[in-house]
């Protein structure tokens, strides 16, 4: 699959790469029911798959020419790893998109983290935690996707992208924010019934996901959601919100949901794809390899992918306060190099090479997975703050705030420019204090 891309990356003719699915799905993940049959009568083919892919991974992000992923169905697991790297992901009413790995006994992998850790807050490890679907717009509103349109308008888009002149990131952008799709009238939020609608994850809920989900354990977290309930201070939205997330975690992997934390922590510590990555071939081979830490992964693709099992899934530890499943054990048993269960972890071969050595700081391209979607926290702090390039060290007036993320979309009118300026202005209520004369001070 691989070796496809490598000839676009060299093919001067090749101006721009265009990742599709079917009106069903983008990709669904790759297929660990054969996986799991394999490492039941003794085949070693798990660990050489994950290499394969955690390579092309690497590959996409480092294509060095537009990639755009249209995430049209459902982009789940490896659907993920070959979505994320795009610079422009367009989603539709029909995305569905997750990466559900604690539901078998397993922990997202192919990079994700390295992306979630991008993501405003802790909203991150919420989806690498719980494995939450994310449907249509919430995916484009949450940073996951870059832009938002209707199924309908997605042949169109493609066929001037591939007319275009000058296919450049930016100016791909531009093009496709011309079709954004507005959102919904109605007052529900976005779920499976009503894709169109905005994502819940803001106000109240969105401030106690980041208290809850900053913290360092699954042990925490969940205590956090239970205690919720006696919690006065928090309303009946939120309260009905973390009753759900932690059904979410009653029902996964406790060793799986572990794991996926301190993966997340350790992404958004290094701020590096080639260490998520090299984490990622660490942990897979601990749950596929030969010495396995755990048989969540055989238990769970069992139960629910092959078996379709309706009970409770016959996780082990099921008890998510184990002493197994606390940060420092999960930490020495996973990921660290003199772990017994990653003996046998595969050299990534990182192709192309990375511009910088694995110790020497973050890489080249974080802080770019947002670059052509609504603004990021973070970006807007920067132009607040006065550190963003270019925005100057005199304090920032909201209107001269908007001004500057108006002029950065280029020309873009209608729904995309009311997006950016509603979405400037959220952040600004939430994050930001005015001073004296109206001048905007980051708080958050």
């Amino acid at each position: 699959m691989a070796a496809p891309r490598e000839a676009w990356r060299e093919l001067d003719s090749c101006k721009v790469i265009i990742g599709t699915g079917d009106s069903r799905a983008f990709c669904a993940g790759g297929d660990v029911k054969q996986l799991v049959l394999d490492l039941k009568e003794g085949k070693q083919t798990a660990v050489p798959f994950f290499k394969s892919e955690f390579q092309l991974n690497w590959l996409l992000a480092r294509l060095g020419k537009p990639y755009v992923a249209v995430i049209d169905g459902v982009t789940m697991g490896g659907g993920g790893g070959i979505s994320l790297p795009a610079h422009i992901r367009i989603a539709t009413p029909r995305t569905i998109f997750a990466m559900p790995e604690t539901k078998i006994g397993y922990s997202p992998d192919v990079g994700s983290n390295y992306y979630f850790a991008q993501l405003d807050g802790f909203i991150g490890a919420w989806l690498a935690v719980t494995g939450q679907e994310v449907y249509g717009r919430a995916a484009y509103e949450l940073g996951i996707a870059t832009h938002y349109v209707t199924e309908n308008n997605i042949s169109d888009i493609i066929y001037q992208i591939t007319q275009h002149p000058s296919p450049t990131p930016a100016n791909i952008s531009s093009l496709i924010s011309s079709y954004t799709a507005p959102a919904s009238t109605a007052s529900a939020v976005s779920s499976k019934y009503s894709p169109d609608g905005p994502t819940p994850i803001k106000g109240e809920i969105r401030k106690f996901l980041d208290k809850t989900f900053n913290k360092k354990s699954i042990q925490e977290i969940y205590a956090a959601l239970d205690k919720s309930q006696s919690d006065d201070k928090l309303s009946s939205e939120v309260k009905e919100w973390a009753v759900q997330q932690k059904l979410q975690m009653e029902a996964r992997s406790p060793t799986g949901m572990a794991v996926a934390l301190q993966n997340y922590r350790k992404a958004r510590e290094t701020r590096r794809l080639d260490r998520t990555l090299l984490n990622d071939i660490s942990m897979a081979t601990a749950y596929t390899g030969t010495n396995r830490a755990t048989d969540d992964f055989i238990t769970g693709v069992s139960a629910v992918l092959i078996d379709r099992s309706k009970g409770p899934v016959a996780w082990a530890p099921k008890d998510i306060n184990e002493e197994s499943l606390s940060p420092q054990n999960i930490n020495s048993r996973f990921f660290s190099a003199s772990s017994p269960h990653v003996a046998d972890k595969p050299e990534i071969e990182f192709i192309p090479s990375s511009a910088s050595k694995l110790d020497s700081g973050r890489d080249s391209t974080w802080g770019q997975f947002r670059k052509y979607g609504l603004p990021s926290e973070e970006v807007v702090r920067a132009a607040v703050d006065g550190y963003a390039p270019g925005s100057g060290a005199f304090a920032l007036l909201e209107e001269e705030l908007i001004e500057q993320f108006i002029d950065a979309q280029g020309d873009v009118q209608g729904t995309r420019r009311d997006e950016v300026v509603k979405r400037v202005k959220d952040v600004v209520n939430t994050c930001c204090k005015k001073g004296k004369d109206g001048y905007l001070e980051w708080i958050a």
